[in-house]
């Protein structure tokens, strides 16, 4: 089969039959197409749906943050304050690193963890990957980093035999200029996505598109539940 048919089948396979055009302009260098339905895709149109309820109250307590009611939204402006002012890799590491000193990782082997909203995140104080990459996410916004610059991201980390086996995780990504840079929870630097390429394969993202998937050569549709979680 040529390649041109092989890529279209591809295409074809992780849309759920429904050829899309692909999108290149996207983390780690590669394309990406509309995901299929499942239980990802539920997860995060759940996910921006609570965003967006929490953004009146977020901007009711950056308005008049003496009357707050909420501690998790104060400081979650507080942490958008940090993605402020300065040029965008400053602003971007001091959020990446507010974030991270925010949240208490969960203790390994507690199980698995639900997908939460920032507030809900804030509240408790710890959790997974998936909550670091979704509080990262609203902040960027929050902070006046435009929609289509900002992505969560879900990985499969590499295996490192016999030690560490090959895990997903999730992390935020953010463009600045032509480069994207990779917000992890396991770090307080932001690295740039290609240079990540030996460590990381890059599975979704999750955007105010939706999920789409990426689509590297010879790709097949394959289910992703970051942190080692189950299906959200």
């Amino acid at each position: 089969m040529k390649s041109g048919r092989v890529a279209a089948l591809v295409i074809l396979l992780l849309t759920g039959g429904s050829a899309t055009a692909s999108d290149t302009d996207e983390p780690f260098g590669r394309s990406t197409v509309a995901a299929a339905p499942g239980p990802l895709r539920d997860a995060w149109a759940q996910i921006e749906d609570k965003i967006r309820g929490e953004r009146e109250l977020i901007g009711r307590c950056r308005g008049a943050p003496a009357s707050c009611p909420s501690p998790a939204a104060g400081q979650f402006n507080a942490i958008v304050r940090e993605g402020t002012g300065d040029d965008d890799r400053t602003r971007i590491g001091r959020l990446n690193r507010a974030v991270n000193l925010a949240i208490k990782p969960m203790r390994t082997g507690a199980g698995p963890t639900e997908w939460a909203s920032p507030l809900e995140t804030l509240t408790v104080g710890a959790g997974d990957c998936k909550q670091y990459a979704v509080v990262k996410y609203a902040a960027l916004l929050e902070a006046g980093f435009a929609v289509d610059r900002v992505r969560l991201v879900i990985v499969r980390i590499k295996p490192k035999p016999p030690t560490f086996p090959a895990a997903d995780h999730a992390v935020t990504a953010v463009r600045v200029q032509l480069r994207w840079l990779i917000l992890d929870n396991r770090s307080l630097t932001a690295s740039e996505s290609t240079g990540l390429l030996n460590d990381m394969d890059p599975l979704f993202t999750l955007d105010n598109r939706g999920v789409r998937q990426f689509v590297p050569a010879g790709a097949t549709a394959i289910p992703a539940s970051p942190c080692g979680d189950k299906q959200p």
